[in-house]
């Protein structure tokens, strides 16, 4: 009898290790097709071309496309600055004006000897068609009257440093130095921005570049005025950030507003390119 019945449990495990096996393959086969059904979702999303949720509002920061830290290219004490913070100034307009006395009576002395040695060239020249001087004397006084005029040029290099033009018109952000304050070169002096020419500068994710192109439009709502804004993208970034994953966008608001200024943020909303 115990003999029938160890049989009888060694025929029953070939069943229970098929019927386990069964379960396995089915369950495994649900997992792939579950799988294979999740793959071609995906490849038909980005077929499409629409963007992600995520990409379609991003922040933003309005910022001037020129400005510049204005710093001294002589050392010497300020006589002047023309402009206070917040001020505005046109297009070569003067900025700072230095002291320069000493830098002047160099060139009014440059200028004179350069008088004396044309003066002397020119009589070497006539007693040189009158046989009386030789052609070493004349070559020697024009070569003394070029080194006298290459003495001007340098002097008056250095009297154009005597005042800072402005190189493009805009405002005046920060003054770093005071009238009659002595400086050396290389300090900052002040910032100035083009404010009349601003770009709207933001960071979108680098899998959106292929929807992010030249022209496209977009909007833009800054928080500080609480109004939105037509813009369209100008140019995009020239390599992506690798920890990030993110790329940098320029663009410029095309509707008229004279409220905008450098520094404001908002958000962009690109909606409109899906």
């Amino acid at each position: 009898m115990r003999r029938k019945l160890v049989v009888s449990v060694l025929a029953l495990l070939p069943l229970s290790i098929s019927a386990a096996y069964a379960e396995t393959s089915t369950i495994a086969e649900a997992t792939v097709s579950e799988a294979a059904v999740e793959i071609p979702a995906v490849a038909t999303e980005q077929a499409a071309g629409t963007i992600k949720e995520d990409v379609l509002h991003l922040r933003a920061q309005l910022k001037a496309r020129q400005s510049t830290l204005i710093s001294s290219e002589m050392g010497g004490r300020i006589n002047a600055l023309k402009l206070r913070d917040g001020e505005r100034f046109s297009n070569n307009q003067t900025l700072v004006e230095f002291n320069c006395t000493v830098e002047d009576a160099q060139l009014n002395k440059a200028k004179a000897t350069l008088e004396k040695k044309n003066k002397t060239y020119e009589v070497n020249q006539r007693l040189a068609e009158l046989k009386s001087i030789s052609t070493l004397e004349v070559s020697v006084a024009k070569t003394e009257a070029d080194e006298a005029k290459a003495d001007v040029s340098v002097a008056q290099a250095v009297m154009q440093r005597c005042s800072i033009h402005a190189p493009f018109s805009g405002k005046v952000v920060e003054l770093m130095a005071r009238a009659y304050q002595s400086v050396r070169p290389g300090d900052p002096l002040m910032e100035i921005i083009d404010d009349k020419n601003l770009e709207v500068e933001f960071m979108a994710p680098s899998n959106a570049t292929p929807h992010l192109k030249p022209g496209k439009r977009f909007r833009v709502t800054l928080d500080e005025i609480g109004k939105t804004y037509n813009a369209e993208i100008i140019r995009i970034g020239g390599k992506v950030d690798a920890v990030s994953q993110t790329i940098k966008v320029y663009g410029r608001i095309t509707d008229k507003s004279a409220e905008l200024l450098p520094g404001m943020s908002g958000a962009i909303d690109l909606a409109a390119l899906k």
